[in-house]
This record gives structure tokens, C-alpha cells and sequence, in this order.
């Protein structure tokens, strides 16, 4: 039987001159920036940084608010979740991005060129990116 909650989530949009780092998601196969749930307890910078490690093995700093997005996300599995999603940007260091996790690829993305396969969700990331001073 499919569930339905409420989670917060992280997830950082790691820069590097005019890219940006995604992974694919290997449940939907979409492009989406490396994040993910919060434990409990965990503040969400923490969460993103986390996330990040897990997901490419890449650190990352100047974590900076983007934002926090809600948005609902149904899973393979039917389970529905209603995420708050708070999302960071981040500078990238040094390092080459490994697809780990939940990633069944990472790869650098021009700003002015994203992939179509990306959620509803990492849309509305993109779109407060761009409208960011």
C-alpha cells in the first residue's frame, strides 16, 4: 500500500564558472541537482553537504540559501512524498564527481545549455538561480 508524508530535504547546485554540476537519478532517470532527505535532527546545509558527498564524493564551499521549495514527488514504488525541499548554491573546489548512491550519472552542465529531462522541481531551482542577483 502506497504512503504519503511530509519530509524536508537538501539539495546544493554546485557551480563551476558557468556549469553546473547534476546527477541522474537512477529511480526516474531524471537530471536533478544532489540532494536528498534530512535525518532527523539535521540541519539542511549539513543534509546538502551530506548529500553531495554521497552522491558524487565531492565537497563543495560557500554554501549559500537558494531557497526552500515544496514540491510532491511519487516514487516508483507509488509512495508519495511532500517535500520542503531547501535548496543551496555551492563553489566547487577541486575533484572529480563519481556517480554513487542514488546517481547513476554526474556530469558538468553548461547554465545556458541544461538537460529536457529534468523534474518539475529542479525547474523551479534553475528559474530562482537565474532570477538570483
Amino acid at each position: 500500500m502506497a504512503g504519503h508524508k511530509r519530509r524536508v530535504g537538501a539539495g546544493v547546485a554546485v557551480l563551476r564558472g558557468r556549469e553546473v554540476l547534476l546527477i541522474r537519478r537512477s529511480d526516474n532517470g531524471l537530471w536533478d541537482i544532489p540532494g536528498g532527505g534530512a535525518q532527523r535532527g539535521e540541519a539542511p546545509e549539513t543534509a546538502a553537504q551530506r548529500e553531495l558527498r554521497e552522491e558524487t564524493r565531492l565537497t563543495a564551499a560557500k554554501f549559500t540559501p537558494l531557497g526552500v521549495f515544496p514540491h510532491q514527488h511519487t516514487y516508483p514504488d507509488g509512495n508519495v512524498v511532500d517535500w520542503d525541499t531547501h535548496v543551496f548554491t555551492a563553489q566547487f573546489v577541486d575533484g572529480t564527481p563519481e556517480a554513487q548512491d542514488d546517481a547513476a550519472e554526474v556530469r558538468w552542465w553548461p547554465l545556458a545549455a541544461l538537460p529536457d529531462r529534468i523534474s518539475a522541481a529542479t525547474q523551479a531551482y534553475f528559474e530562482a538561480l537565474r532570477a538570483a542577483p
